[in-house]
């Protein structure tokens, strides 16, 4: 069917998805009783069914990717702030930088658009289970001209990455286990969160711009937001203390765009899945 109408579909679906409470519901629920927990069952419930109509949207969005040109990218998307990276570039050709995002809107258009507006960007992306589907999700998401990089080495190919020149994309807002990860605050609550993105800005020194892409209503259209360098702790005597302080400014940003629209992020993920010892409080 046509791309508009399969969109309105697919929000539809969401919708009902949610109201029927289909799998992932009740967990998603649960997650939006633990982010704002002085809201009524009303409120949370319209954020519910909005966000799993968004997740409907990006799945068609997805699969729809190969079959866009690049002016049709542009035209999907207003994008505020490229001139922060393009001061970067301007000063340093070869500078690498980091794009700190989520899975927030329609996370997967976003690689899209950038990539449709110049930006030499590279995705480190986490191998799925089914080899098959992994594929098939790769050659979608670099039909546009984005770079795949594996997560299984995110952080030396991240590294090489920076070391070409490119905008490499990472998303933060995902649970870790304690092997990859550092408890912050997230909505109120210990989150266990990956460390690599602030063991990589303190080891390259490349800037890091929080970039996310927000949905314009309940339209195909897009708002992708390019907000400054965040001001990052430096290393000093004590590198873990820097780290563990990064990902938390890095989460606190994360945070803030969800609570701005929060009916456009993925409510489904378990982010608290990992509790924390009582040392690690």
């Amino acid at each position: 069917m046509p791309r508009e109408r399969a969109l309105r579909v697919a929000g539809a679906a969401g919708r009902s998805w949610a109201r029927l409470g289909g799998p992932r519901v009740a967990a998603a629920r649960e997650h939006l009783r633990i982010a704002f927990p002085a809201w009524t069952e009303r409120e949370r419930g319209v954020v519910l069914e909005r966000s799993f109509a968004n997740l409907a949207r990006c799945f068609v969005e997805l699969c729809t990717l190969g079959g866009l040109s690049q002016q049709q990218l542009r035209e999907l998307a207003d994008v505020d702030g490229l001139e922060h990276f393009r001061a970067v570039r301007r000063a340093d050709p070869d500078a690498g930088v980091i794009c700190l995002t989520a899975h927030f809107g329609s996370w997967e258009l976003l690689i899209a658009v950038m990539a449709a507006h110049g930006i030499p960007i590279a995705v480190i992306q986490r191998p799925r289970d089914n080899p098959l589907l992994d594929t098939l999700v790769a050659e979608l998401r670099g039909a546009n001209g984005a770079e795949m990089l594996p997560r299984g080495n995110a952080a030396r190919a991240a590294l090489r990455g920076l070391r070409d020149g490119k905008v490499v994309a990472m998303t933060l807002d995902q649970n870790a286990s304690r092997r990859e990860g550092v408890f912050v605050p997230f909505f109120g609550r210990p989150a266990c969160t990956r460390d690599g993105p602030a063991r990589v800005a303190l080891r390259t020194g490349a800037p890091v711009f929080p970039v996310f892409i927000e949905r314009i209503g309940e339209t195909e259209r897009h708002r992708v937001t390019v907000h400054p360098a965040l001001e990052l702790a430096p290393a000093g005597s004590d590198e873990k203390a820097a780290v563990r302080e990064n990902t938390a400014r890095m989460t606190a940003v994360i945070e803030a765009t969800i609570r701005r629209a929060p009916d456009q992020w993925i409510w489904t993920h378990r982010r608290w899945k990992t509790r924390p010892r009582m040392e690690e409080v």
